[in-house]
């Protein structure tokens, strides 16, 4: 038994090294998971069944996934008296998501509000905010910016659009 124990021991020592090496080379690295990934987002009137109703068009999508280059969506006043943002998000962890609307005045980027939202662990979580427009305060180019409420810098998605 021993002289066994010995062979396997070294049969390990033999063919260890390029074993190991060969395990390397077919092994995928394992990548950190980010705890929140924003799966889809809308511009709307409203919100039906947890789901975006009455979508702004051209459709939002995250800046850094289009780079700025396609169109905006237009909210029309006349239409409606808000706007919803609405974003589904895969998230790993609990925590809460920020999201914070801007509005451009006079060239210069202003926060008007700011809404924390819960967030639990899910492959497609569906949370809102919403912003009541008055025509005489709020045409203009507008953003949204969601991060996590811990990590403020760490922007998971912008858009923007524009009210007439």
């Amino acid at each position: 038994m021993g002289r066994n124990l010995w062979k396997v021991g070294s049969y390990f020592r033999v063919i260890g090294p390029g074993m190991m090496f060969v395990l390397w080379l077919f092994v995928p690295p394992v990548l950190a998971e980010p705890d929140f990934l924003v799966k889809e987002i809308a511009l709307a009137k409203d919100v039906e069944n947890r789901n975006p109703g009455g979508v702004f068009t051209p459709p939002a999508y995250c800046e850094k996934d289009k780079n700025g280059q396609a169109a905006i969506p237009v909210v029309d006043m006349s239409h409606t008296s808000q706007v919803v943002f609405w974003v589904k998000v895969a998230a790993t962890t609990s925590g809460e998501l920020r999201h914070s609307w801007h509005h451009q005045i006079d060239g210069t980027w202003a926060k008007i509000s700011e809404v924390t939202l819960p967030i639990r662990p899910s492959s497609g979580y569906r949370m809102w905010s919403l912003k009541s427009l008055r025509s005489d305060r709020h045409t203009g180019e507008w953003m949204v910016v969601i991060a996590p409420s811990n990590e403020p810098e760490q922007i998971l998605c912008i858009t923007r659009f524009t009210v007439k």
